[in-house]
């Protein structure tokens, strides 16, 4: 006959038994941590981009083991037939403290949607799970174009000079890439109209003048030069007032002459001729002097006030994002 105390003797030493073989197990394997040091970022990206999170392994105690991830680092829901987004952490196994870098890539089949990404680092029969949310979204257009002043200057010009002004692209979501910026339209359209051309004065040197190398999260800007067609001088007239007032002391001494007899009069007019060539020659500049031209089959750009409209596109020809709803404008008058 089976005592009864005794099976509750050995019921309970059993229970003690697992109770400090598990404390056991988790004083040797069980002190870290593992949290999110730095989210995913981007945290929004198109099929076929990629993002990155920062890990934070850290020790309890005086805890020292080597804390790893797996082959496979990490789960991914909801699972696609295809395109599921894949992830990979670097270094594969870490001593705390210590940070560890989670990469999560996907593909262009990779179907929009909020993907929960739940990554596990173990250390001996125990292990940490931290969670992050990435979101896949279809993004054109990415990124947006001002111009400013909206007024190129200086304004108005004559026909044959040139204005500028300055135009921002503002990335969104974290976007980067190459933008080829152009003048899609203007308005009135006329025969010698204007012309636009670019340079970015930000990004890539090495890139064609009229594209733009976007940076995430840095605004990029470019030079618009809107130039006109025409007639232009090479000496203006304006420039030289001195020269008309030393013009008029030629009547004057001419006047001086007149009331002078005999040698001192011959002194006075010799003194008049050379006084008269030399104002001459001074004066050749001034009076028209050469002219030049930017329309070599003499257009010239009517007087009136123009509206450009522009556009950008980058690589995968995506326009800016208000290129339909507001898009970017500048206008510039010509008299």
């Amino acid at each position: 006959m089976v005592n009864p105390r005794q099976v509750v003797r050995a019921l309970v030493f059993a229970l003690l038994l697992s109770l400090l073989s598990a404390a056991s197990t988790s004083m040797a394997y069980g002190q870290f941590t593992l949290t999110v040091a730095k989210a995913l970022s981007p945290s929004a990206i198109d099929p076929g981009g990629s993002s990155l999170a920062t890990l934070n392994v850290a020790a309890v105690g005086s805890f020292d083991s080597p804390v790893s991830f797996d082959a496979v680092p990490c789960t991914v829901t909801p699972v696609q037939l295809a395109g599921t987004p894949q992830c990979a952490v670097s270094p594969a196994s870490v001593t705390p403290p210590g940070q560890a870098f989670l990469t999560i890539s996907t593909t262009g089949s990779t179907l929009p949607g909020l993907y929960t990404v739940s990554v596990t680092g173990t250390s001996g029969s125990v292990s940490q799970t931290v969670t992050l949310t990435l979101n896949v979204v279809n993004v054109t257009g990415n990124y947006t174009l001002s111009v400013s002043p909206t007024t190129a200057t200086p304004s108005p010009v004559p026909a044959g000079s040139v204005a500028t002004t300055v135009v921002t692209l503002t990335p969104i979501v974290d976007y980067q890439g190459q933008v080829t910026l152009a003048c899609v339209s203007i308005t009135p359209v006329v025969a010698a109209a204007p012309y636009c051309s670019f340079t970015a004065t930000s990004g890539s040197t090495s890139l064609p003048a009229d594209t733009v190398d976007v940076a995430s999260g840095v605004p990029a800007t470019a030079t618009l030069t809107i130039t006109t067609l025409g007639p232009y001088n090479a000496a203006r007239l304006h420039n030289r007032p001195i020269f008309y007032a030393l013009w008029l002391l030629v009547p004057g001494l001419g006047l001086v002459g007149v009331g002078a007899t005999g040698a001192r009069r011959k002194n006075l007019l010799g003194a008049l001729l050379l006084l008269a060539v030399t104002g001459g020659l001074l004066l050749m500049p001034a009076c028209g002097g050469p002219s030049s031209t930017n329309a070599p089959n003499g257009e010239i750009t009517p007087n009136n006030t123009y509206t450009f409209t522009l556009t950008g596109a980058d690589l995968n020809g995506a326009a800016p994002s208000n290129s339909t709803s507001s898009p970017a404008t500048v206008t510039l008058a010509v008299n």
